[in-house]
């Protein structure tokens, strides 16, 4: 199957659910009615409708205890949805200087309307890039990428340093508060101090204080370094 195969049979719904389906699985999670309703806003019999109409079509395959899984032609669209989406993210801040906490938004305007043809020219436009705006792997494009060993910043202890890999990208609030303290990928920091009984964690970011709740910690993926290594 070419990249951006087009799916004319394939609503936008049915993509949006896919889509949803992938990332969840794609951050290690298992998915189930609940937690889809929960990414999708929507009511838990909402999402079971509609995973009853993506099974018909041959896209999922709900087991014995709800979890739903991808079929090869399912993972195939859901693949092709996501890849479309973070090559429009890549065109919107690069070429056409949208602001990042915008782009994401703005790609979910445009995800369903790039055919394989404009696909294929945007990816050579861009250099075919291996990773959005915000540090996540664009299906199709990764395939040489080495990102480094990973984990979430609440878990970098006091006085190490490293640097921002991944951050969340559907809340564009906290896109706004990122971009206006620096945090994006491939920014250093160093974890100032830890305090649970705060719930927060401080941060320096080019040479300024962030405070950040340990909730959003968690989101923030950073690179692994032993013991205090500098950044380079």
């Amino acid at each position: 199957m070419l990249l951006g195969e087009p799916k004319p049979e394939i609503s936008v719904v049915v993509e949006n659910y896919l889509q949803a389906i992938y990332k969840l699985k794609e951050r290690g999670e298992r998915v189930f009615p609940t937690r889809l309703a929960e990414v999708m806003d929507v009511s838990v019999a909402t999402v079971a409708g509609t995973l009853k109409r993506l099974g018909k079509q041959g896209m999922i395959e709900v087991g014995e205890t709800k979890e739903v899984h991808f079929t090869v032609r399912g993972s195939e669209v859901g693949e092709s949805v996501v890849r479309r989406h973070r090559l429009a993210e890549c065109m919107l801040t690069q070429l056409l200087g949208v602001e990042w906490p915008r782009a994401h938004v703005e790609a979910h305007r445009l995800e369903h309307a790039i055919s394989p043809y404009v696909e294929t020219k945007l990816a050579m436009a861009l250099g075919y890039p291996m990773t959005n705006p915000f540090g996540l792997p664009i299906p199709g494009y990764c395939e040489g990428l080495n990102p480094p060993a990973m984990k979430p910043l609440n878990e970098i202890g006091e006085g190490e340093t490293t640097v921002v890999e991944q951050v969340p990208e559907e809340d564009g609030r906290l896109l706004e508060f990122f971009d206006g303290n620096g945090l994006r990928p491939g920014a250093s920091l160093e974890v100032v101090e830890i305090a649970p009984y705060k719930g927060t964690i401080t941060v320096l970011v080019n040479g300024a204080e962030v405070v950040l709740g340990i909730e959003v910690a968690t989101t923030v993926m950073v690179r692994t370094w032993a013991g205090s290594d500098p950044v380079e």
